[in-house]
């Protein structure tokens, strides 16, 4: 596989990206919809490649898009465990909670890799992540068992698996 950057292509996955997303959300199958869906995407990437917004940095093709999927997918399941243990938090009468704010590394390579940790930490209910300075991230925890589940560092890792050039760190031709 060529691993060369190309905007145009990325444009083109962006745009699909995108017009799945709609699809996804509208749920509409006649005909002038997806018209109407396929050209709103278009205009989308038109207007995020006038403001030039895509670049190399900012392209999925460091990424493994079947590992992202799966990534997708695995992070659901963590929120809904997460939204179960938030919700005996609640509902136990006798439990006290521990809320802490606790330091973290990433271990992500870009910073696309570092904005998708912190989303997603911030999307597991029990944890937000309050502050991100390069790879160290700030992040608040309801108790100590959400706490426990980020020392792990399993997202961390899971998110790092999905770049492609893991070991090219810090060797890029664009650093």
């Amino acid at each position: 596989m060529n691993n060369s950057y190309s905007q145009r292509n990325h444009l083109l996955k962006v745009f699909i990206l995108i017009f799945v997303f709609w699809f996804l959300l509208s749920g509409m199958t006649n005909l002038f919809m997806i018209i109407l869906g396929l050209l709103s995407s278009f205009f989308v990437v038109w207007i995020i490649n006038k403001m030039d917004l895509v670049d190399h940095e900012v392209s999925f093709h460091n990424f493994s898009i079947s590992k992202l999927i799966m990534y997708f997918f695995w992070l659901l399941r963590e929120i809904i465990i997460s939204n179960l243990k938030v919700c005996l938090c609640i509902v136990a009468p006798n439990k006290k909670i521990n809320p802490e704010i606790i330091k973290i590394k990433s271990s992500q390579n870009s910073e696309f890799a570092n904005v998708l940790y912190a989303n997603s930490i911030t999307l597991t209910p029990g944890t937000v992540t309050i502050d991100v300075d390069k790879n160290n991230f700030t992040v608040h925890t309801l108790d100590a068992q959400f706490k426990e589940s980020l020392e792990t560092n399993i997202m961390d890792e899971k998110i790092l698996s999905t770049e492609q050039n893991v070991n090219n760190k810090g060797k890029g031709e664009n650093d």
